[in-house]
């Protein structure tokens, strides 16, 4: 009965970011709103991570089975992507690359920030 319970909460929230979407004239897609107000309802504690955390994780082990449908209809398309595969990959490879090269120079920084934070307490 709990994981039904927990269900229907991450439900209830993907509804309610797919009706503010709609409400919003569609400029931000509702998975995403509804991973906004998920987030601020955590920050708040109007809702506790115990209330969604194992059927959460749940999802998120089994993450890979729900890009099947995806992966599938790539597939589909593949003789109509075969001219462009080339250029798709390399696409794929460089923003791989720049993706983690800006995770990398974000790290550093956050590092140096808090290192410069860190030093200011010990000198005030």
């Amino acid at each position: 009965m709990k994981y039904l319970r927990q269900l229907g909460i991450l439900f209830a929230l993907c509804t309610a970011g797919e009706l503010l979407a709609y409400a919003v004239g569609g400029r931000l897609p509702g998975n995403v709103l509804g991973m906004m107000l998920m987030f601020v309802l955590l920050c708040t504690g109007l809702l506790k991570l115990s209330h969604v955390e194992e059927t959460a994780d749940f999802f998120l082990k089994n993450m890979a089975f729900f890009f099947l449908p995806a992966c599938l209809g790539i597939l589909e398309l593949f003789e109509q992507l075969r001219p462009v595969l080339g250029r798709l990959l390399l696409v794929c490879l460089i923003t791989t690359f720049l993706t983690a090269l800006a995770a990398a120079g974000t790290v550093k920084l956050v590092l140096a920030l808090q290192r410069r934070h860190a030093d200011k307490k010990e000198v005030g």
